[in-house]
């Protein structure tokens, strides 16, 4: 396993192996943790945009061999490493398998957005220092109908910035409708959960 930087001889290797050609936002990405096989990449899970995403791929042949929760680990550990307060991601919930990865490593579910019927994605956290706990609380804005307009409306006007803010690098940036996003609004009530689970009530106030 190795840490590397990306510049364009990482993106060659990501292409040749074929990693890329299925998430390219992995080319985006300000560093990447990649696991090998005879010098050849069979999967990467890396970090970048503005709000620190990362992504994971595995060729589909090395599937369910352990690969995808060593990158994480070493995602997570080289991100504390360089300082950084928390890390996002972007998950399918009708992703089983990375819906359980992700959960056994730690990550919270802030909210959801449904940018159509087909594309639905979980905003995840992880936080890795004490401002990651404010970034946490902001997000939490758009776990409300109100905010969650605000940021499809957002979106919809700064769509070509996806690539700097969101490390999104796929040829299909999802196409956003402020009417099926603000229809299939579905409020996630983890938190609440947590704190009724442990007790905690005053967290509430």
């Amino acid at each position: 396993m190795r840490i590397v930087n990306v510049d364009n001889n990482i993106i060659k290797e990501l292409r040749k192996c074929g990693i890329s050609t299925k998430m390219r936002s992995l080319e985006s990405c300000e560093w990447v943790v990649l696991e090998e096989i005879d010098g050849i990449i069979i999967g990467a899970a890396g970090l970048g945009g503005l709000f620190h995403v990362s992504g994971i791929q595995i060729l589909e042949i090395h599937a369910g061999k352990g690969i995808g929760k060593r990158l994480q680990n070493e995602l997570i550990n080289e991100s504390k490493r360089r300082g950084y307060s928390f890390i996002l991601v972007f998950n399918d919930p009708r992703n089983i398998h990375s819906e359980r990865l992700h959960n056994s490593l730690g990550y919270e579910r802030i909210f959801r957005i449904n940018y159509s019927k087909e594309i639905i994605q979980d905003v995840k956290i992880i936080i890795l220092k004490p401002k990651g706990k404010i970034i946490k609380k902001i997000l939490t804005c758009f776990n409300t109908k109100i905010g969650i307009f605000f940021l499809a409306c957002t979106l919809k006007i700064t769509r070509p910035l996806f690539k700097r803010v969101l490390g999104y690098n796929e040829e299909n940036i999802p196409l956003l409708s402020i009417k099926e996003i603000l229809g299939s609004f579905e409020k996630i009530w983890e938190d609440l959960i947590l704190i009724i689970r442990s007790g905690d009530f005053q967290s509430l106030f």
